[in-house]
């Protein structure tokens, strides 16, 4: 007797089709936050709003048009890490924006911004 073959179920379809939109989701909406916390730690949170205030930000928009992509690196640490400094670029159709920020833990435990410097490329 031979044993019949049988086809994929369908509701396993839908089943694998919403296990990748739930990821697709999350990895958009929340993996830049989850990366950047887990890397960086205390920090992670100042820097990703950073970076999400910078992206619409009216004086960076109107030089550089919508942004398309972000890079983010971490350029500098301290011996002590009390002091953090961070690269990212925000390419524009028109332009791209290289902004860095210097970072310090004051005393107090909380991570500031203390310093942005933002430089615009063709």
């Amino acid at each position: 007797m031979q044993v019949k073959d049988r086809p994929f179920p369908n509701w396993g379809y839908l089943l694998i089709g919403a296990l990748a939109f739930a990821v697709f989701c999350f990895a958009k909406y929340m993996g830049q936050q989850t990366v950047l916390k887990a890397v960086l730690g205390e920090p992670g949170d100042l820097v990703n709003d950073a970076m999400s205030s910078a992206r619409v930000s009216p004086s960076i928009t109107s030089r550089t048009g919508r942004i398309t992509g972000r890079n983010f690196k971490v350029e500098d640490m301290s011996a002590t890490k009390d002091t953090l400094l961070f690269r990212f670029v925000l390419d524009g159709e028109q332009a791209d924006a290289a902004i860095k920020i210097w970072t310090t833990k004051r005393p107090s435990g909380k991570w500031e911004i203390v310093k942005s410097d933002t430089l615009f490329t063709k």
